[in-house]
């Protein structure tokens, strides 16, 4: 009969490939609304641009929700910030209805992570608004999955390897 030391540690047995990879499919499984999502800026179509852009500023991911009546009607981001006044003359006291985009994706709130993450790599998105019955429930960005699998999977997500299917036995890097 063998009786433990306290204090000593079982010897861990090795883990699968399988294993190692589960908590990242485990995670393209969870809702959405584990994210922050409530942390976006909301703007009319009649808003100015100038103060369009100071509001979109004010959003971690660079982009402002362009809504009537809680129902979103467009987008207003760096990206159109960059391609379309930047460099042009434009009246910084005109709706930033003539420069947001308004063909403008969206996801439910019931969405899992893995769905946001496939239509931000498909599309290039950084930034998708979610709703709710049609009307403006939330915001996920880049930086909000970013963060959460940072502090949901800190091995995992420090320990990925540069090729999905493969699995490190090791730590690499500094």
């Amino acid at each position: 009969m063998s009786v433990e030391q306290p204090g000593a540690e079982q010897k861990r047995v090795p883990e699968t490939p399988e294993d190692k990879t589960d908590a990242p499919r485990r995670v393209r499984q969870k809702s959405v609304s584990q994210l922050e999502t409530d942390d976006y800026v909301c703007i009319e179509p009649q808003t100015p641009l100038r103060e369009a852009i100071a509001r979109m500023m004010e959003d971690e991911g660079g982009c402002a929700i362009v809504c009537e009546s809680g129902r979103i009607v467009g987008i207003f981001t760096e990206r159109d910030l960059i391609s379309k006044v930047i460099g042009e003359e434009v009246d910084m006291n005109a709706p930033v209805s003539q420069w947001m985009t308004t063909a403008v994706e969206t996801l439910s709130v019931d969405a899992t992570i893995g769905d946001a993450v496939e239509l931000m790599n498909r599309k290039g998105y950084r930034n998708i608004p979610l709703v709710k019955e049609g009307r403006l429930s939330g915001s996920i960005s880049v930086f909000d999955i970013i963060t959460y699998l940072a502090e949901s999977y800190p091995k995992e997500t420090m320990n990925l390897p540069p090729v999905p299917a493969q699995v490190m036995d090791t730590q690499e890097g500094g």
